[in-house]
C-alpha cells in the first residue's frame, strides 16, 4: 500500500493522476476548489512489483484526521513537497504522522520542479534532507519531478518499485480479517458498500461478518479489490465489501469489519507513546483525540510510572474512552496518533502516537512497578512471553484461551502451540473449560485449600475428611468451581491429599478420640449393645454421655463410620450387630413367606412402633426390603 501526504496544493493529486492515470478527485467540491478534500485511492501498476494501491490523502490543516484514516494502511509513503515552497507546517505535521505510525519506507517527490531554476529545487531538496534527518525516512530518495511535463515520473515509479520491493508490511498479515470503514455507499442493485484497507487475514466472499463496536451482522455479499470483482481479498489491498443485510445509515466511517466474534471492543487501553519535541510534558491526565484505523474518540492519556513522559521522549501510559464513547476492537501493535486541541510549531495540533501494547489492562494503579514491568515484556513483542504475562496477571480467577485469542489477535492453532508449550514449560496450567491459570496462582490455591484443610482436620479431628463442597467454599469467589476441582485433582494425582465420596483429606490425617471422648464411646458402643434393638433416644444418650449436641453427633458418626452403630431414621442409633441380625432374619421370613406387614415386623423385632417403623425404613433405604402397599417383600438387594 503506498500513501501521499504533503501540505495542501503541493500537487498530490496531480502526481498521483500522472502515475496512474486516475484522478482521486471524485467529489464535486473537491473538482470546484481544486483540492482533495476526502481520500482518493487508485491503482498503481509497478515494474516487478505489480498492482499496488494508492491512496491520496488531503493536505489542508482541517483535514488532518482524514489524513490520518488514510495513512494508516500504508506501508510506502509517497511524501510530496512543491519546489516553489518547500517544506510547509502541513509537511512536517504529515512527516510527523506518519513516523508515530510507523511508517519506514518512503520516497521524496519534488514537484512542481518546471516553475523553479535547478537552484531552487535543490535548495528544497536540503530543505526535506534537514527535516527528514535522524527519522527513520533520512534515507529516502529524493526526486524532482513534474506532473504537468512529465519530467522525473519514470524514475519515481522505478524508486517506488524498489521503495516497494524492500519494505516489510506495516500492518498485520495474521489473525482475523480486519477492514477499517473509510468509505460507505450504496450502489444500485447490490446495497451497502464499505471500503478500507485490508489487515490480518483474507477475506472472501460469502463469509459472516460482524461491524465493531456496534455488533451489527452482514454477509460479505461480493468483494473488489482495484475495481475488479474478486471471491477473495488478501491482506494489504484496498477492499471493498458489498454487505448485504445493513443499509447506508447503520454504517459509519471508522467502524470494523471483521469476524463474528473474534475481536472484543474495548474502553481502555495500555500503550507505548512517543511524545513529540516542543510540546508540553505528560505528566497528568491529559484529554486529547485519539485516531487509530478510521475511528476517533476523545480520550484521557495518563502516563504510567513516576515523571510522566518528557518531550521527544518514549514511555507507557494508559489510555480512557470518554464517557459515553463507543468502545473501539483494537489489537496489540495498532497504531495510533494522539491530537490536542492547541496548536503547536513542532506539529500543529499532533501531540503523541504509539502502539498499543494491552487491550485489556488490568486494575493495577499507574505507578504500581509490577505494571511497568508487565508494559515492558509486552513491548517486546514476543507472543509466549506476553501469554505468560496476561496468564499470570489474571490470578486466581485464570483466564479463558478464547479470551487469549481476542487479546492477542491471532488464530486457534497459532495460540493453541504456545499455550501448549507453557504447559510443557509449567508456565500455565490449563483447569477445564479452556480456562487457564499461571504456576503462581496454581501454587497458591494449592496453598490455600491445603492450609484450609489442615485448619479444619485441627477444628474437627473426629471426621475422616472434609466435604469438598465446604472445601472450595474457603476459596475466593472469583474461583470458579471447576478450577477449584482441577486444582485439588492435582494435589490428589500428587499425594497431597485423598479423596473419598464427596470427602477430602490430607494422607496423614486419621481421626482421633481425646480419652474423654473414648470414654464415652465405650459407654455408647457397649449400651448399644445391651439395647440391641430398643436403643436411647439421642436425648436419652446426652444425659448418659454428659456431651453437647454437636460433640455427641459427631462421636456417634464416628462410630457409625467404625462400622459400630447403625442410624436408622427417627435420630435413632442401633447397635450394627444387632441390625445385622434383623437383616437376616426379614430376608429368611421373606423367602419363606413372601411378604411381611407391620405386625409381623413388630412380633419379628419385639419392639415398639417408635423402633419398629425406623427399622422398617432403614431396611427399605438399605433395599434389603421393599415396600408394596401395607407390606415388605424382598428387595433388589
Amino acid at each position: 500500500m503506498l500513501g501521499t501526504a504533503g501540505h495542501i496544493d503541493h500537487g498530490k493529486t496531480a502526481l498521483v493522476r500522472a502515475l496512474t492515470g486516475v484522478d482521486t478527485d471524485r467529489l464535486p467540491e473537491e473538482k470546484a476548489r481544486g483540492i482533495t478534500i476526502d481520500l482518493g485511492f487508485a491503482p498503481l501498476d509497478l515494474p516487478g512489483i505489480g498492482r499496488v494501491s494508492v491512496v491520496d490523502v488531503p493536505g489542508h490543516e482541517g483535514l488532518v484526521r482524514t489524513m490520518v484514516a488514510g495513512a494508516t494502511g500504508i506501508d510506502v509513503l509517497l511524501l510530496v513537497i512543491a519546489a516553489d515552497e518547500g517544506v510547509m507546517p502541513q509537511t512536517r505535521e504529515h512527516v510527523a504522522i506518519c513516523e508515530l505510525l510507523g511508517v519506514r519506507h518512503g520516497v521524496v517527490a519534488i514537484t512542481k520542479a518546471d516553475l523553479v531554476d535547478e537552484e531552487t529545487v535543490e535548495l528544497a531538496s536540503l530543505e526535506v534532507r534537514e527535516l527528514l534527518a535522524g527519522g527513520p525516512l533520512a534515507e529516502a530518495p529524493v526526486i524532482p519531478v513534474s506532473a504537468r511535463t512529465g519530467h522525473g515520473v519514470e524514475r519515481l515509479r522505478e524508486a517506488l518499485a524498489a521503495c516497494l520491493e524492500r519494505a516489510a508490511a506495516r500492518t498485520p498479515r495474521s489473525g482475523p480479517p480486519r477492514l477499517f470503514v473509510d468509505r460507505v455507499f450504496a450502489v444500485r442493485g447490490f446495497g451497502t458498500v464499505v471500503t478500507g484497507t485490508l489487515q490480518g487475514s483474507a477475506l472472501a466472499a460469502g463469509e459472516p461478518v460482524e461491524l465493531l463496536p456496534s455488533g451489527r451482522t452482514a454477509r460479505a455479499r461480493s468483494l473488489q479489490s482495484h475495481g475488479q470483482p474478486a471471491e477473495r481479498v488478501e491482506p494489504g489491498a484496498r477492499c471493498a465489501v458489498n454487505l448485504q443485510g445493513l443499509e447506508v445509515a447503520e454504517v459509519a466511517r471508522g467502524e470494523l469489519v471483521t469476524r463474528p466474534g473474534a475481536l472484543r471492543p474495548g474502553s481502555r487501553f495500555d500503550v507505548r507513546l512517543r511524545w513529540l519535541p516542543g510540546v508540553t510534558p505528560l505528566r497528568d491526565a491529559t484529554s486529547v483525540m485519539l485516531l487509530v484505523g478510521t475511528a476517533e474518540r476523545l480520550v484521557r492519556v495518563l502516563p504510567i510510572g513516576a515523571g510522566g513522559i518528557a518531550p521527544g521522549e518514549e514511555g507507557f501510559a494508559r489510555i480512557h474512552l470518554a464517557p459515553g464513547a463507543a468502545p473501539l476492537a483494537l489489537l496489540p501493535r495498532d497504531r495510533f496518533v494522539l491530537r490536542g486541541f492547541a496548536r503547536t510549531d513542532a506539529a500543529g495540533y499532533t501531540l503523541a502516537g504509539g502502539e498499543i501494547l494491552d487491550i485489556a489492562p488490568p486494575r493495577r494503579r499507574r505507578s504500581d512497578p509490577a505494571l511497568r514491568a508487565d508494559l515492558e515484556r509486552l513491548a517486546a513483542g514476543d507472543l509466549r512471553d506476553g501469554l505468560r504475562v496476561r496468564i499470570g496477571r489474571a490470578g486466581l480467577a485464570g483466564t479463558l484461551e478464547d479470551d487469549l485469542r481476542r487479546e492477542v489477535g491471532l488464530g486457534r492453532a497459532e495460540v493453541g502451540q504456545e499455550l501448549e508449550a507453557l504447559v510443557e514449560e509449567g508456565s500455565a496450567v490449563f483447569v477445564g473449560g479452556g480456562r487457564l491459570l499461571g504456576r503462581a496462582a496454581v501454587e497458591e490455591l494449592e496453598g490455600r485449600l491445603l492450609g484450609a484443610l489442615r485448619a479444619y482436620h485441627e477444628a474437627e479431628p473426629l471426621r475422616p475428611g472434609m466435604p469438598v463442597a465446604e472445601l472450595r467454599g474457603r476459596l475466593p469467589e472469583n474461583v470458579d468451581r471447576a478450577t477449584a476441582e482441577a486444582v485439588v485433582a492435582r494435589l490428589a494425582a500428587a499425594g497431597r491429599l485423598r479423596t473419598a465420596r464427596d470427602e477430602v483429606a490430607l494422607p496423614e490425617h486419621r481421626p482421633t478420640l481425646t480419652p474423654e471422648q473414648m470414654r464415652a464411646a465405650e459407654l455408647i458402643a457397649k449400651r448399644a449393645g445391651e439395647s440391641g434393638l430398643t436403643p436411647p433416644t439421642f436425648r436419652e444418650w446426652q444425659a448418659e454421655t454428659g456431651l453437647p449436641e454437636a460433640a455427641l453427633r459427631d462421636l456417634l458418626a464416628h462410630l457409625e463410620r467404625e462400622g459400630r452403630l447403625v442410624r436408622a431414621p427417627g435420630d435413632l442409633w442401633f447397635d450394627a450387630a444387632a441390625v445385622a441380625d434383623l437383616e437376616r432374619r426379614v430376608v429368611a421370613h421373606l423367602r419363606e413367606h413372601g411378604s411381611l406387614d407391620t405386625a409381623g415386623y413388630k412380633a419379628l423385632i419385639g419392639a415398639t412402633r417408635r423402633h419398629v417403623v425406623p427399622l422398617m425404613e432403614l431396611l427399605d433405604a438399605r433395599r434389603v426390603t421393599f415396600r408394596r402397599g401395607d407390606v415388605r417383600v424382598l428387595g433388589r438387594r
